[in-house]
């Protein structure tokens, strides 16, 4: 019995298709690659010219000040750790800034009340403290609230700020005196110090020439920004990069090298560190454009220590990893006042308190430009990105239903093939 040769009639043929999405393919790449190149370029547009006309200032407002002390008080809040007795946690942390003898903290953190004890005591310092309560409102409300002891001592050793108000004396925090770094026995103790160990740190007697006059007009409040300056370098927390940058400053103020050459060749067989001599070699030495601008900086943190103090000015530049931390530690200082003091002396160095001051953004029609470029090159992006979704999913779905009809395939005719039945 013979078979007839399979013919291979039921293998179904896969139909073909044609590639007529390819040109349509080819600009989609070509519109995603555009968007992608020109993104980032609009991006960095927009920066450099933020960055150019300082667009992002850190500026006092009176209806922004309100909400950075409301930010600090919540910082000031999260020193106290145990919730079931926050109102004598409160007492304890202003009794111990009393004990020693920190007047801005002790008044910070009564000030910060509100924000600082049970919700219903704090709703009650506000009720008390009157609509649109200004600090010595609330300095009198929070009073109530503390312990006898410690409230005596606070009222014999702060002054209150209604009193101040009331003699019309405002609400300076601490006066505004003439600071003064050192005289010219000093400065000759400094310069011989510096000739004999150049490599010493030069700090204190480059501001100490800045106070003395030698480098030019030297304002009350540069003198209490370098005082807050020469503080903060002393203390334990000091960070590492404000030191590295002021040092850097000095170095370009007065390379200390040219000094000592020129407080040597002047002196002859004489004392080099005399202060007529020294003081000659200081002037000598001295470039007046970085003298300039390190004036401008130690202006910001007199300013800082104008809205505080001294000893507050340094616990915030303890919070600050650069110069350039300067306008929002003044905008902290000027809005939070004493809150800032006593946040900036108890809180971690973690960068939250800097993020406290937030700034105002100046729309021009440059960044304008920029940011609608951006956002032209990103809308486009995100329209091929889903174009190209779109057409995977359609893709995906046309194969599905192709699988569940026989996989798409064209069943041949067999009623003419030649096949026969044993």
């Amino acid at each position: 019995m013979k078979h007839a040769k399979p013919t291979r009639a039921w293998r179904p043929v896969r139909a073909r298709h044609h590639q007529d999405g390819a040109p349509a393919g080819v600009l989609v790449a070509f519109a995603f690659n555009l968007c992608l190149f020109f993104l980032p370029i609009a991006a960095a547009s927009a920066i450099m010219v933020i960055s150019r006309d300082h667009l992002y200032a850190y500026e006092y407002s009176e209806a922004g000040a309100r909400a950075v002390a409301n930010r600090v008080e919540r910082l000031n809040a999260s020193l106290i750790q145990l919730d079931f007795d926050r109102q004598r946690q409160w007492d304890d942390l202003v009794a111990m800034e009393l004990m020693a003898g920190d007047v801005g903290a002790a008044r910070g953190l009564l000030l910060s009340a509100p924000g600082m004890l049970p919700g219903r005591i704090g709703n009650q310092i506000r009720r008390d403290a009157g609509a649109n309560p200004d600090d010595a409102a609330i300095e009198r409300a929070a009073l109530e609230f503390l312990t006898p002891g410690t409230r005596s001592r606070y009222m014999a050793t702060v002054p209150l700020l209604s009193r101040r108000a009331a003699s019309g004396a405002g609400e300076r925090r601490d006066p505004v005196g003439q600071v003064v770094l050192g005289d010219e026995r000093d400065f000759e103790l400094l310069a011989r110090a510096m000739i004999a160990a150049p490599e010493s740190d030069a700090l204190q007697f480059v501001l100490m020439g800045y106070g003395l006059g030698l480098a030019g007009e030297f304002t009350p409040q540069m003198a209490r920004g370098a005082a807050a300056l020469i503080t903060a370098s002393r203390r334990d927390d000091y960070p590492l990069t404000i030191e590295a940058e002021a040092n850097s400053f000095i170095a370009g103020v007065l390379p200390m090298a040219a000094f000592r050459s020129a407080a040597i060749a002047g002196a002859g067989a004489g004392d080099p560190g005399a202060f007529a001599n020294a003081s000659a070699a200081f002037r000598e030495a001295l470039s007046p454009e970085q003298a300039r601008a390190f004036m401008l900086t130690l202006g910001e943190i007199g300013e800082i220590s104008d809205a505080t103090s001294i000893g507050a000015a340094s616990a915030l530049l303890a919070h600050a990893t650069s110069f350039t931390d300067l306008p929002r530690l003044k905008l902290l200082a000027q809005a939070a006042g004493d809150r800032a003091a006593a946040a900036a002396k108890r809180l971690p160095r973690d960068g939250e308190l800097l993020k406290a001051a937030r700034g105002e953004l100046t729309i021009t029609r440059d960044l304008a430009a920029s940011l609608a470029a951006a956002a032209l090159a990103l809308l486009g992006l995100l329209a091929v990105l889903g174009w190209m979704a779109y057409g995977f999913g359609r893709r995906l779905l046309q194969r599905f239903n192709e699988d569940e009809y026989g996989g798409g395939g064209d069943l041949v005719d067999i009623s003419s093939s030649n096949w026969r039945p044993l």
